[in-house]
């Protein structure tokens, strides 16, 4: 047999093999180097071989839009260290899977662990435009209590690169519509300076978050605590700033509550 021969089918195997500390991955556009890819009209949404969880909002004529419109899905361990609040580092050599790579997965799973030893488990289950994401600590290795895990959906400076003096009117439209546990209704500004952590914005947490942007082609983004629960919103610099500077929606499970681990963050995009 020709060397031609046996190399393409041997390439193909190898491209499946993970790197040292990373999970296995497809060997097919547009999902080279990605442990799973899921695509819908209107976004993608694709886990990398080193556990990046990458969502990419879609142009209208097919691709996706740039590098800073991409929202990143990021489970975390977070301790509490000299009364604040540290996100651990994730260890990608600990990274593992039950499943195989897959492209259009109706459930995926994977596990890793952060610095201190620290595990934790998330799942991804997708339904046409509707996405569940749960997650869960494993053990908290040598880290000290308290302790916990929690899923970080990350939206950057989607507007970067438009003049200072566009910027208002560019995101009058922009909304972030919330509705806490108490039944009480938020809307916030996007070009408004605001303590998105403060209580004013979360009160004992929020329930649903309704998210929409000029930015990333209006598309609408709709998110539920749902099971033992809670969200919260966050400046992506710790500090008061306009929402178009970039932020976080949190969410959290009620461990003392969640005893089957069926809490989820819902997302629909529509």
């Amino acid at each position: 047999m020709s060397l031609s021969k046996i190399l393409p089918p041997l390439l193909g195997a190898l491209l499946l093999v993970p790197a040292w500390g990373q999970l296995p991955s497809l060997n097919e556009k547009p999902w080279l180097g990605h442990f799973a890819g899921y695509e819908r009209r209107d976004f993608q949404i694709g886990v990398t071989a080193a556990g990046q969880i990458e969502l990419q909002i879609k142009k209208d004529n097919g691709g996706v839009l740039g590098v800073g419109r991409v929202i990143y899905i990021r489970p975390e361990i977070c301790e509490m260290s000299n009364g604040r609040l540290v996100v651990k580092q994730l260890v990608t050599e600990s990274l593992s899977s039950p499943d195989q790579p897959t492209k259009q997965p109706k459930k995926t799973t994977f596990r890793g662990k952060v610095t201190g030893n620290a595990e934790f488990e998330i799942t991804l289950e997708f339904d046409d435009d509707e996405i569940h994401v749960g997650g869960r600590l494993l053990d908290k290795g040598q880290l000290k209590d308290p302790v916990h895990f929690q899923i970080r959906v990350r939206y950057g400076d989607v507007y970067r690169y438009v003049a200072a003096e566009k910027l208002e009117d560019e995101t009058s439209r922009d909304r972030i519509d919330t509705l806490d546990l108490d039944k009480k209704k938020g809307k916030i500004k996007f070009f408004d300076s605001v303590d998105l952590a403060s209580e004013k914005i979360n009160g004992k947490g929020l329930s649903t978050v309704e998210i929409e942007m000029k930015g990333l082609n209006n598309v609408k983004f709709l998110y539920e605590a749902q099971g033992a629960s809670t969200m919260r919103l966050e400046n992506n610099d710790g500090l008061d700033s306009a929402p178009l500077n970039g932020f976080s929606v949190i969410w959290r499970a009620d461990e003392t509550k969640d005893t089957d681990h069926k809490a989820r963050l819902y997302l629909q995009l529509k």
